[in-house]
């Protein structure tokens, strides 16, 4: 379990909302959930508001991929990286939960094991009362996107997911997908869903149930 961003990488900030300190909540509601089911263990690839991967504040990459090669390291069976949107023209219209898998380039059964993923979990998050999200970079009406580099390759030569955390992980024929609960510049959202402790613990266990039914998992 992925908590984005940290103190050094920040997310999005709203007023009074962080998205480091939401995203850190979500993830630990998630993995004391999910390991309320057999024979499930979780890890955090941070346990506290700052960057345990060196702290460079003029780059993210290093810390991207160290997330993903800690992952790695464990044997994970995958890397759900959790976090919060924003829009940065404030478009209010802007809202709901989507989910970025692996496109189905270079490696598509990480592509499959993403999509399989996202179809569990996303149902979980509306039935919370969030929307799905259409978003503007990739608008498809499901809520589950791809998004690819516009420049980097993988080695046959098919565009590279543009994320670093994405493309990361299926180099290692690992699945990883990027979970946008929310938008803080939506005030439905935020105010129904990210402001306090028993939302994020709601956002957190509708997560892991989702990922519970991916994996089969009983209590």
């Amino acid at each position: 379990m992925d908590p984005g961003h940290d103190i050094t990488h920040h997310g999005c900030t709203y007023g009074s909302f962080d998205e480091g300190y939401a995203n850190l909540a979500i993830a630990i509601y998630c993995k004391q959930e999910l390991e309320s089911y057999k024979g499930v263990t979780v890890y955090l690839t941070r346990t506290a508001l700052d960057c345990p991967y060196g702290a460079d504040p003029f780059s993210s990459a290093n810390c991207l991929y160290s997330r993903v090669d800690y992952a790695r390291s464990l044997g994970a069976a995958a890397i759900i990286s959790l976090h919060n949107d924003y829009d940065a023209q404030l478009d209010t219209s802007q809202n709901g939960a989507k989910v970025i898998i692996p496109n189905p380039y270079y490696r598509p059964d990480v592509c499959l094991a993403g999509l399989g993923l996202a179809q569990n979990i996303l149902p979980q998050l509306t039935a919370t009362g969030l929307g799905v999200n259409n978003w503007k970079l990739c608008p498809n009406g499901t809520g589950i996107v791809t998004r690819n580099s516009d420049v980097s390759k993988y080695p046959d030569g098919t565009p590279k997911d543009y994320y670093a955390l994405i493309n990361r992980a299926k180099s290692y024929g690992m699945p990883c997908v990027i979970v946008e609960h929310a938008f803080c510049t939506n005030p439905s959202d935020l105010q129904n869903h990210l402001t306090t402790q028993a939302q994020l613990q709601q956002l957190g266990e509708a997560d892991a149930r989702g990922i519970a039914a991916y994996f089969g998992l009983s209590k």
